[in-house]
C-alpha cells in the first residue's frame, strides 16, 4: 500500500512579518535622516580644520621666504571687522595672485604658498576656497564665510598685543554669529581648545 507523499509547500512571509520589517526600515531612515545635519556639520568642520592647517603651513612657507607673516593689525576693538579684511590680505599674499586680478601672476614670479587658493581655478568648484566678496578677493570656509585674519609687527609687548598668539590669529566663525560671543566657543581658532 503506497502512503501519500507529503507536498512540501514553500512558505512565505505573512502579512504581519512584512510589516514589521517595513516598520523597521521606516524606523532607521527617519534616524539617519534626523542625524544627517549633524553628520554635514561634522563634515564641513573637519573641512575647515584642514584649509586653517593648510593656511597655516602657507604662511610658514611665507614666513621662511620674507622673514614676517603678512601683517594686519588689528583696528580698534571690532575684531571681527579686522579679521575679515585679513581673509584679503591672506589672499593676496598666499594665492600667487598679488595684482589681486582673480590669476596666479606668473608672469611675475609670485610664488604659491597654498595652491589652489587663487579665484581662476576656484571659481568653478563644488566649495570654492576663495570668492569675490566686497570688491575683495577673500578665502572663505566650507560653509561659506570668510576666514578671519589678525598679525601684529613683532616687537608689541605682550601687554599691548590684541591678538591672542604672538605670531597671528586665524579663525573660522563657522556656523556661529561672528556678533553674538555666546556662540564664539563654537568657532575653530588657531589658539586655546576648539
Amino acid at each position: 500500500m503506497k502512503t501519500p507523499t507529503r507536498i512540501s509547500r514553500a512558505r512565505g512571509f505573512s502579512l504581519i512579518e512584512l510589516m514589521v520589517v517595513i516598520g523597521i526600515i521606516i524606523l532607521l531612515s527617519g534616524l539617519l535622516i534626523a542625524a544627517l545635519p549633524g553628520i554635514q556639520t561634522k563634515l564641513s568642520r573637519n573641512r575647515v580644520e584642514a584649509l586653517i592647517a593648510e593656511i597655516e603651513g602657507g604662511l610658514s612657507r611665507y614666513q621662511l621666504d620674507h622673514g614676517i607673516f603678512p601683517q594686519n593689525p588689528p583696528a580698534g576693538d571690532d575684531r571681527d571687522t579686522s579679521g575679515l579684511e585679513g581673509s584679503a590680505v591672506l589672499y593676496k599674499h598666499l594665492s600667487g595672485d598679488y595684482n589681486e586680478d582673480g590669476k596666479i601672476d606668473y608672469d611675475q614670479n609670485e610664488k604659491v604658498y597654498v595652491p589652489k587658493l587663487d579665484f581662476e581655478s576656484q571659481k568653478n568648484a563644488k566649495d570654492p576656497r576663495t570668492e569675490l566678496l566686497g570688491g575683495d578677493y577673500r578665502i572663505v570656509d566650507a560653509f561659506g564665510s570668510p576666514l578671519r585674519y589678525l598679525a601684529q609687527p613683532p616687537g608689541i609687548p605682550t601687554a599691548d598685543r590684541k591678538t591672542y598668539n604672538p605670531t597671528y590669529d586665524l579663525w573660522s566663525v563657522v556656523d556661529a554669529d561672528p556678533e553674538n560671543e555666546e556662540e564664539a566657543a563654537r568657532y575653530i581658532t588657531n589658539w586655546g581648545a576648539n
